[in-house]
């Protein structure tokens, strides 16, 4: 058998292999410059050292723009599967909770701390009662209430030594100023008496035990869980655009690259690009291994 037709093949394959080696090797090598009579090498630093700014760049406008863009981000929090593991976890946590001494208060403060919880509550407080008066202003509940009130005290009246003096005239005047006064102490007083009423009826809530509120709304538990769902669905539909701006993940990405040192840098991209690089050296040598059998027939 002639081995000198093996030659070429293999001499082939191995400068395939050798090359595309030194190819790859040269991406992340050299780490720096090098300089020769005052010019800066070719190639020199390698490619990834060099490029890492206009990488990084380029991977934050990647992941915020294709891999985690809004679309992406909101269908993920609000996916059925994300319903169904606030689902359980608010299950759980209820029956854990469902034989527990402990107050709604106490609870609620173990989330959030006893003093962001206080300012929380007041924050609620205001935002909850300033909302249900502006609502009632807008009612017009001094008409209503008026028409309401005369007519069961015209009503209360027919039979008696008063019902005489009752003529269109006297019904339409007092409900006119039973009206005026009605809006006006809506105006002045409504939004001391909702403020005192909401405040009164959170605190007592606040301060029932868990098991009793267990027992008082076993009930009305899963109506609890979808409205806690529904509003979770709301606040993210409506605030995620925000949210996803304010973090400015294309940034975020930009800067967390650039602040790996470039070996940190290399050993990641090789983490994940290790089968693919490790293929193109022996794709080399496979087509080095082919262009010397080629040339063996010529």
């Amino acid at each position: 058998m002639d081995l000198s037709f093996f030659i070429g093949p293999i001499l082939g394959g191995i400068i395939g292999l050798i090359t595309n080696g030194i190819a790859i090797r040269m991406l992340f090598r050299p780490l720096k410059p090098i300089k020769l009579l005052g010019r800066t090498l070719p190639f020199t630093p390698g490619m990834i050292p060099k490029e890492k700014p206009r990488i990084a760049r380029s991977l934050g406008d990647v992941v915020a723009n294709n891999l985690l863009n809004e679309d992406v981000i909101k269908n993920g929090l609000l996916s059925p599967e994300m319903d169904d593991k606030i689902a359980i976890a608010l299950n759980k946590l209820i029956t854990k909770k469902s034989t527990s001494d402990e107050t709604l208060r106490e609870l609620f403060y173990s989330f959030s701390g006893e003093q962001q919880g206080e300012l929380i509550l007041t924050d609620v407080t205001t935002k909850v009662v300033g909302f249900s008066y502006e609502r009632m202003v807008k009612m017009e509940l001094g008409p209503l209430l008026s028409e309401i009130a005369v007519t069961e005290i015209v009503s209360n009246l027919h039979g008696s030594m008063f019902a005489m003096l009752i003529n269109e005239n006297l019904v339409s005047s007092a409900k006119l100023k039973m009206s005026e006064i009605i809006e006006r102490m809506v105006v002045e007083k409504g939004e001391a008496i909702l403020n005192n009423i909401f405040e009164k009826e959170s605190q007592n809530l606040l301060d029932k035990r868990l098991c009793d509120l267990y027992t008082e709304y076993q009930e009305r538990i899963p109506d609890f869980v979808s409205w806690v769902i529904k509003t979770y669905h709301q606040v993210i539909d409506k605030n995620i655009g925000i949210l996803i701006h304010a973090l400015n993940l294309s940034k975020l990405v930009e800067d967390q690259i650039n602040g790996y040192d470039v070996l940190t840098f290399e050993k990641m991209l090789l983490e994940i690009m290790h089968k693919e690089l490790n293929a193109i050296v022996w794709l080399g040598g496979l087509l080095g291994c082919i262009m010397g059998l080629v040339m063996a027939f010529v």
